[in-house]
């Protein structure tokens, strides 16, 4: 038996996270509590974006809607960035609340 997670992986996902590490660890010392090392392990998990790239990667988008969906994407930012300078001339926090 091979070692390692990514031959555990369904073969469309090995070329996604060939270049990523997969395989985590978590040392569990023995007066820390088992949510803490869960915890550590799922921010761990989170900082690569396996479990992102898993989840983008289960069905196939055509790249026409890729490109639809990243001018979405840019025209959302583009707006966000409008508004927060607009809320920073008027003094404001990014909620639109006065700053104290």
């Amino acid at each position: 038996m091979k070692s390692g997670a990514v031959e555990a992986l369904p073969t469309e996902f090995q070329e996604s996270t060939a270049s990523m590490p997969v395989n985590f660890s978590v040392e569990l010392s023995d007066d820390e509590p088992f949510e803490r090392a869960l915890r550590r392990f799922s921010s761990k998990t989170k900082r690569t974006g396996l479990m992102r790239d898993i989840k983008r990667k289960r069905f196939y988008t055509k790249p026409s809607v890729q490109k639809k969906l990243d001018l979405q994407k840019s025209i959302r930012r583009r707006k966000k960035a409008e508004r927060l300078a607009h809320f920073a001339e008027q003094g404001l926090d990014s909620k639109g609340k006065k700053r104290s």
